[in-house]
């Protein structure tokens, strides 16, 4: 993973900002994401190696910011070529991230940006699947 000392020195100085020790580059951007700092956010994914970094879950930066309900780090995420149907460690994809977040504006969202429906977790279910199971009836349109 990339080291937090190859970003620029101005990154680096923001991150030092946050007065926490962090073990690696997701993390910061984790916590990024938790304070919803969308500035600091864009500075190091701009500079990021490889946008579909995971961490020890699986969890990509799509799938942490769909969590957390950050539209503009997801379509910025998106315009930077993260991988829309990337999965976690358990086989979840964004889209079924958003489902199960109850989250039906980034549910459209990915739907409308090419999202693969089709693709089923590690237990079979596809996102159609979980919002049946979960009650999520404001998102069988964009799912069916």
């Amino acid at each position: 993973m990339q080291a937090i000392d190859s970003f620029s020195p101005e990154v680096v100085e923001k991150i030092k900002a946050y007065n926490e020790e962090f073990e690696d580059i997701f993390e910061v951007l984790e916590k990024v994401v938790y304070k919803s700092d969308f500035e600091l956010f864009k500075m190091i994914v701009d500079e990021l190696e490889d946008i579909n970094i995971q961490n020890h879950y699986g969890w990509t930066l799509l799938h942490i910011a769909i969590r957390r309900g950050e539209r503009e780090m997801v379509e910025y995420l998106l315009e930077k070529g993260a991988d829309i149907n990337k999965t976690d460690g358990v086989g979840w994809t964004p889209l079924m991230e958003a489902v199960m977040d109850d989250k039906p504006e980034l549910c459209k969202l990915l739907v409308d940006r090419g999202a693969d429906k089709s693709i089923t977790n590690e237990r079979g279910a596809t996102a159609f699947m979980l919002a049946q199971k979960f009650g999520r009836m404001s998102m069988f349109d964009y799912l069916s």
